[in-house]
């Protein structure tokens, strides 16, 4: 999304580049990385899940001049999040459906009394901080990428006997703030990470002619393992099937959240798993629960 954001303000091209030498590093800040090629354009960059280049992207987009201040840049930035359906409701048949957060520039103003800058939020650059997401949120952000710009609100049901239609709402596209054209360099960085060998992180979500897409998440965790994570969607045109896929304390996105979200995707597009080592590879994967969850001589749970 900070891609997309960056492209549509005119901050960011598919060829810019920037460096990564184990992460972002800006005075006493440092935003860790993974170890990979360097320097990295828009593609790539996506193919190999770099924090420190959507660091670089951005700060370009909140600190543009054509704002008067960060804050203003800030509060131009959440607009196009909340057009992506972040931070409120999608309108969904779902029950309890949730809202998440997008923290606005008034809400830093309130915790560091006015006085803050790009850095002081950058842990945004990578979806974490003060950023609330919901698993429906994030599969929805799947189909706005798989569909270049629009999503249909999230239904669970799709047709009700006896009734010619469902609510007007679910059939009208709802697109985002950005221009299908830009689009297509996220798209193809997400295809080169699963489909070109050593080009990224998704690699074993790889399908025999499905050209699938996908990008691998591991979000940090301050009272446990981290969370592991996957977004994917195929075939790379005219998709079929879009997903998310989030485990509590799992690790890496490549080791836990891709592989259930792989062997999704196959049983749904082929009706059948090829696989069956990756099948039993899910169900010996461990997870580690906090410790204040897990009671006194428990033992270790698969």
């Amino acid at each position: 999304m900070q891609g997309l954001i960056g492209l549509q303000e005119g901050t960011l091209t598919p060829e810019n580049a920037y460096p990564c030498n184990g992460g972002y590093h800006w005075g006493n800040v440092k935003m860790g990385c993974h170890a990979h090629a360097s320097p990295l354009d828009l593609r790539n960059a996506v193919a190999q899940s770099c924090n420190a280049y959507f660091c670089y992207v951005f700060r370009n987009i909140i600190e543009n001049r054509k704002f008067k201040d960060v804050k203003e840049g800030l509060d131009r930035w959440v607009e196009y999040v909340h057009s992506f359906g972040f931070g409120r409701k999608l309108g969904s048949d779902f029950l309890d459906e949730q809202e998440g957060y997008v923290p606005t520039s008034e809400r830093y103003d309130r915790v560091y009394r006015g006085s803050w800058n790009g850095h002081t939020v950058l842990s945004l650059s990578i979806g974490q901080g003060e950023l609330g997401c919901t698993p429906l949120q994030m599969a929805n952000l799947a189909a706005i990428v798989a569909n270049r710009g629009y999503y249909y609100i999230p239904h669970i049901v799709k047709a009700i006997e006896g009734q010619d239609s469902l609510d007007r709402r679910f059939y009208e596209k709802q697109y985002t703030m950005v221009d299908a054209k830009h689009f297509e360099p996220i798209v193809e960085g997400m295809w080169r990470g699963v489909n070109v060998p050593g080009a990224g992180t998704s690699s074993r979500a790889y399908l025999p002619g499905w050209d699938v897409c996908g990008k691998t998440g591991t979000a940090q965790n301050p009272i446990g393992r981290d969370h592991s994570t996957f977004l994917s969607f195929a075939p790379k045109d005219n998709p079929r099937i879009a997903i998310s896929v989030y485990v509590e304390h799992g690790g890496f996105g490549a080791t836990t959240a891709l592989p259930i979200a792989s062997l999704l995707e196959e049983l749904y597009l082929t009706d059948t798993i090829t696989r069956p080592e990756l099948v039993q590879q899910v169900k010996n994967l461990p997870y580690a629960l906090p410790s204040r969850y897990v009671r006194k001589n428990d033992s270790a749970k698969k």
